[in-house]
């Protein structure tokens, strides 16, 4: 008998009265369109077509992970997330209207219902985020690991408000227990962590990638003895485990790992063809509006061509519309762009800020030399640099590099090359077309979250 997960049933739930509130609105949208009567021709359409529509509210709010959201979701991302998924089904009706030729769907009463789905659904789940996150409440948490690495994770939490950790102390190897780093008190040294742990009240324990692997195995299966709640961030192999498949040699288990290198695909080269051509044609006006912009505002050329590196380590030029004053790194050389970089031009602060600047790289995309979705594109001197500092950074070559990517729809402005590859390493894992198509759609909404990736 299949049984349902209680996260299942949660879900379930949920989606239940997703599809109740979607169904809802409608109704009340043809009852405020007909003086509070339904009309047996107009109404009818929408009898037949109700399933569909159900389906399809339930499908985009899977694709924006609306049913896989935890109490430590930022609100803002769950608003954006139901106003394209809503907006995406309502698309979808429309297009289904006019495909089975039902013209008596009256079209006021898509805009009135799309209104009502918007309101009701957005009210609904900020009721439902705002009892989760009481439910939850605040966990204490304990940070194992390096000195700075465990104080730099844990200022990120505490600069998080969504995350309901509250750091009581950190274990790392080198301070003594009676000191403090940033603030957070150290309860000891990683020799003594079975005892700290045993001798402290806790809910949470945050290990960090650098700790050895055999503290991280002990404290993993004490804190499993004892249902103890663990996060562990990942390094680099522990993210290579993901999807391993679990076979059998004789009696011995084994995972075995390897990457499928999907990136050789042809439908994913067709998808970025398809769409590229199509975001290149319905972009054009932007791109010449831009342009004029660009060169009326500062002296300079209107596309900034700088090399990047490509599938195989290979160099190719990338192009951006200008968004910096002419020979900005005159005097400094290359360095990282930030998000208030004094170097950027006024309409250079606006392209970066509205992701406009990086649509001459459909003209990437199409050459072949990048592809819609993958990981950045880096600067030579950069990825010299971060393949001596990280372990495995190269493998983040072996796919063709994107406009977009896991990194910038779940990163930030300011997510290190270290995160940044944990994400790249995600995506190879489950390179795929749906994956992609879920990424672009997600890209959308991101343009609307300021401190997102770029």
């Amino acid at each position: 008998m299949w049984l349902l997960s209680n996260k299942s049933k949660h879900s379930f739930i949920i989606m239940l009265f997703d599809i109740l509130i979607i169904n809802i609105s409608i109704i009340i949208a043809f009852l405020l369109r007909f003086q509070f009567t339904l009309p047996v021709f107009n109404f009818q359409p929408y009898m037949e077509m109700s399933l569909w529509i159900s389906l399809g509210g339930v499908f985009f709010f899977n694709v924006y992970h609306l049913y896989s959201v935890s109490a430590r979701t930022r609100w803002d991302d769950q608003f954006y997330s139901i106003i394209f998924a809503v907006t995406l089904n309502l698309m979808l009706t429309i297009t289904i209207t006019y495909i089975s030729a039902n013209y008596s769907f009256p079209r006021s009463v898509f805009i009135i219902g799309g209104f009502l789905q918007v309101v009701l659904l957005v009210s609904w789940r900020y009721l439902l985020w705002k009892f989760t996150k009481t439910a939850l409440g605040e966990q204490n948490a304990i940070i194992i690991g390096e000195p700075v690495e465990a104080v730099e994770i844990a200022h990120r939490f505490k600069e998080f408000s969504e995350s309901h950790i509250n750091v009581i102390g950190i274990i790392s190897n080198q301070l003594q227990p009676t000191e403090s780093e940033g603030g957070y008190k150290v309860l000891g040294l990683l020799p003594d962590v079975d005892k700290i742990v045993e001798q402290t009240e806790y809910d949470v324990i945050v290990i960090t990638p650098s700790l050895d692997a055999e503290i991280k195995k002990r404290i993993i299966s004490r804190c499993y003895s004892a249902g103890k709640e663990v996060f562990l961030i990942p390094d680099l192999y522990e993210v290579l485990l993901i999807k391993a498949n679990l076979n059998l040699i004789d009696d011995i288990p084994v995972f075995n790992i390897k990457d499928s290198n999907g990136d050789n695909n042809q439908a994913k080269r067709m998808l970025d063809l398809i769409i590229g051509t199509i975001a290149l044609v319905l972009t054009l006006p932007a791109l010449v509006i831009v342009a004029i912009i660009i060169k009326l505002d500062s002296p300079g050329p209107v596309i900034y061509k700088q090399e990047r590196v490509t599938k195989g380590g290979r160099v190719f030029v990338l192009y951006k519309f200008r968004t910096m004053v002419q020979d900005a790194e005159q005097e400094t050389g290359p360095v990282f762009a930030v998000e208030d970089d004094q170097r950027a031009t006024r309409v250079g602060r606006m392209l970066r800020l509205s992701r406009l600047d990086e649509i001459p790289q459909l003209f990437n995309v199409l050459k072949g030399d990048m592809s819609l979705v993958g990981p950045r594109p880096e600067r030579p001197i950069f990825v010299e640099q971060f393949s001596k500092e990280i372990d495995g950074y190269d493998n983040r070559h072996r796919l063709k590099p994107g406009i977009t990517g896991i990194a910038q729809i779940a990163g930030k402005y300011n997510t290190g090359p270290r995160e940044k590859l944990v994400f790249d390493l995600l995506y190879a894992k489950k390179n795929d077309i749906l994956v992609d198509l879920q990424i672009l759609l997600h890209t959308i909404k991101v343009l609307f979250l300021r401190d997102k990736a770029s």
